[in-house]
């Protein structure tokens, strides 16, 4: 069964591949990163606010957002830590839900750990000519 991703962390990937393709040092503001990636501004400013929080981004006033850290070092834990997980319940008492809860935070935690946010580009691009690969094929039988 496929696993549908949330609108914040699609957001996220998006601002995050479009600074590391922009450079990653250079300093890019709300409104060129949400036109170019066809985001809505507000929510994009949240999105990166929240990866500006979990030490993701840089931001500076006047200026803009920049990647703090390389893709190869942002790993896909981190990054759903920082746009899913971080507003959840406290794990004071241990309700039925507070339970069920860790027990997925910790096995999401464990398969996602080692893959990075340049893993997830890298598959993408790769799908990609895999179906340009195929299309020009197909081009060719006909």
């Amino acid at each position: 069964m496929p696993v549908k991703m949330n609108r914040t962390l699609a957001y996220g990937l998006a601002c995050l591949h479009y600074l590391d393709n922009n450079g990653s040092r250079e300093w890019l503001r709300v409104s060129e990163i949400s036109r170019r990636q066809n985001l809505p501004p507000a929510y994009c400013n949240k999105v990166l606010q929240a990866l500006v929080h979990a030490a993701l981004v840089d931001s500076q006033k006047g200026k803009g957002y920049r990647l703090r850290k390389d893709l190869d070092d942002i790993n896909v834990w981190e990054l759903m830590e920082a746009l899913t997980f971080n507003h959840a319940p406290e794990t004071g008492r241990k309700e039925l839900t507070i339970k069920l809860y860790e027990t997925l935070r910790e096995e999401v935690n464990h398969w996602l750990v080692g893959l990075t946010v340049r893993d997830i580009v890298e598959m993408m691009k790769e799908e990609e000519r895999r179906k340009n690969t195929e299309a020009r094929g197909r081009g060719v039988a006909e």
